[in-house]
């Protein structure tokens, strides 16, 4: 019995070993790599630069020649400065005045494919990121006009203002090339891209051309952390 114990000890041991060397053998021929890539970047708008932050992640497929993932970037009011005086529809005042001072912010989010492919001799990774989602944009009062006379939420005056168009979601393309320049790090990289993009049937009483987003360019500066760079 203890002879057959011992046996059937080593027999387990010899499948345990093989079904291991198996997984190994087909998570090299098939390894799936990540990555996460925060970014800063400037859109350059009609009439001045709009400022954003955000960061893509996700799978790196088909032995890192194809990234899909989420990606997420907005345009906040502490880090966009820039106002625009609108003047309100007709008959309606704030604290008295027939226009106001509004800033822009949005929110931009969903899907990201992009191919890639590695220059051997500099070893730059190049990739084609393609966005594809939504984007959530308006107008919104700042500086003293938040304090608002009644006390209401400032959230209610603007939607009174502007009849409920101070803000909009819409469909959202974005095309893009991106260059990853490697570091001493193995798996991390600094880069920059130029995106273009489209936004579909967004309007709001400031803009109701769609025109504010749609059609214009951003370049974006990053850092990115991924699996290790594969040969």
């Amino acid at each position: 019995m203890k002879n057959l114990i011992i046996s059937l000890s080593f027999f387990l041991m010899a499948l345990g070993l093989n079904a291991q060397n198996d997984v190994t053998n087909t998570t090299k021929k098939h390894k799936i790599g990540w990555f996460v890539t925060p970014e800063y970047s400037s859109m350059f708008l009609k009439d001045h630069i709009g400022h954003a932050v955000g960061f893509s992640m996700g799978l790196k497929l088909f032995n890192d020649h194809l990234k899909v993932g989420y990606y997420n970037y907005a345009r906040s009011g502490p880090i966009n400065s820039h106002t625009i005086n609108t003047p309100l529809p007709d008959g309606k005042t704030y604290k008295g005045k027939s226009s106001v001072d509004l800033r822009a912010d949005h929110g931009a989010f969903g899907l990201m494919i992009a191919p890639s492919f590695t220059l051997r001799k500099s070893n730059i990774e190049i990739d084609f990121p393609i966005y594809i989602g939504s984007i959530g944009a308006g107008f919104y009062l700042s500086g003293d006009d938040r304090k608002t006379p009644d006390n209401r939420r400032v959230s209610d005056w603007e939607n009174d203002l502007f009849d409920g168009k101070d803000a909009a979601f819409a469909g959202m393309t974005e095309f893009g090339v991106r260059a990853f320049v490697p570091t001493k790090i193995n798996g991390l990289h600094w880069g920059v891209g130029l995106h273009y993009l489209t936004v579909q049937d967004w309007t709001t009483f400031l803009d109701p051309s769609g025109d504010f987003y749609n059609n214009k360019f951003r370049a974006s500066v990053f850092v990115n952390f991924g699996s290790k760079q594969r040969n």
